[in-house]
């Protein structure tokens, strides 16, 4: 064999696995920055459509919550909001890709003040009697304990409370402190405020959780419907992300199985994003000396807020720097 063979073998014997290497690392590079992108885009999406829920029906109350609690509030262009902003961000613009985007969100959740409004398919009958599946809203879903002696309690994102107390057999409402200075009560479990707070969050949790396992599996059943062959699953999310649901007005969001432009790779997401409206110390956006900059509102800052988010992360998600409250003047 000639020198030129030998030299011709190296160099297959050496540089495939080179180019295989290069190739799988170039593959993981970008699909990482599809990940981080698509992270990035459900964020601002689920941003978007929380800033809808903030829109309030008497603007002149303070964060709206009051306002909030009493009045019924329109879901609707909050998941509109989601998906104009997530079709936007993939950049669709067409209503038939929009609509296609939507058979991959199996669940459209808003933990609401006293209760889990869930946005999902649903088999319907329309005005021709025909058998169609389309997006609805489902009944809201309270937050309801029974105790050991039988008395419901229906809790809240904060402390107002509805209770039925069984040897009254009368519904009563109030604050749990409100409610412990009614002598006629018989329910016990207000006493304990630390087992109290805890079976709250327990109960709100295993709400939302059990609902949307239950919704997402059961999305299987109308995804063939909708063309897709995809099989969605509640993905597997830490309990520090459950629990930040349960002391404020919240979104849910999930976008699973859409395809992407590698055959192997396909995007499932998920956004829990808070409002903030139950919070006197929100986290604020806006322009400080030139430059996107978040705080806290509790820091004295001389700069109007643009936006308001329900953490640091979200923030800095959408491009703002944190502004320190020790010396914000200087920065």
């Amino acid at each position: 064999m000639k020198l030129s063979h030998y030299i011709i073998l190296f160099l297959v014997i050496f540089t495939v696995p080179l180019l295989y290497v290069e190739f799988k690392y170039s593959y993981a590079k970008e699909t990482t920055e599809l990940n981080h992108k698509f992270e990035l885009n459900m964020t601002t999406a689920a941003q978007d459509a929380i800033n809808i829920l903030r829109v309030n029906a008497i603007p002149h109350i303070e964060n709206g919550y009051d306002s909030y609690k009493i009045l019924p509030t329109d879901f609707q262009p909050a998941y509109e909001a989601f998906v104009k902003t997530l079709a936007k961000n993939f950049g669709s613009t067409d209503k038939y890709t929009i609509n296609r985007m939507e058979h991959y969100i199996p669940v459209f959740a808003i933990v609401d003040f006293d209760g889990l409004m869930l946005n999902v398919y649903q088999e319907k009958k329309d005005a021709q009697g025909n058998k169609v599946t389309e997006r609805t809203w489902l009944p809201k879903v309270p937050f309801v304990y029974r105790d050991e002696e039988g008395n419901i309690i229906n809790f809240t994102v904060d402390d107002d409370l509805v209770v039925y107390d069984v040897q009254l057999q009368e519904w009563v409402e109030g604050t749990r402190q409100e409610l412990l200075k009614d002598s006629l009560l018989t329910i016990d479990f207000l006493e304990d405020e630390k087992e109290f707070d805890t079976v709250r969050r327990q109960t709100i949790v295993d709400t939302v959780q059990e609902q949307i396992a239950y919704y997402i599996n059961e999305h299987n059943v109308y995804a063939k419907q909708l063309d897709v062959t995809y099989t969605f699953a509640l993905p597997l999310i830490d309990n520090e992300e459950w629990y930040n649901t349960v002391d404020d007005i919240s979104i849910l969001a999930f976008f699973q199985g859409y395809p992407s432009k590698f055959d192997s790779y396909e995007y499932q997401k998920y956004a829990f994003v808070g409002s903030r409206i139950n919070y006197t110390d929100r986290i604020y956006a806006g322009m400080v000396g030139g430059e996107h900059k978040f705080w806290r509102s509790s820091c004295d800052v001389a700069a109007t807020p643009t936006e308001v988010f329900s953490s640091k992360k979200d923030a800095a998600a959408r491009g703002y720097q944190e502004l320190s409250c020790l010396n914000p003047a200087v920065q």
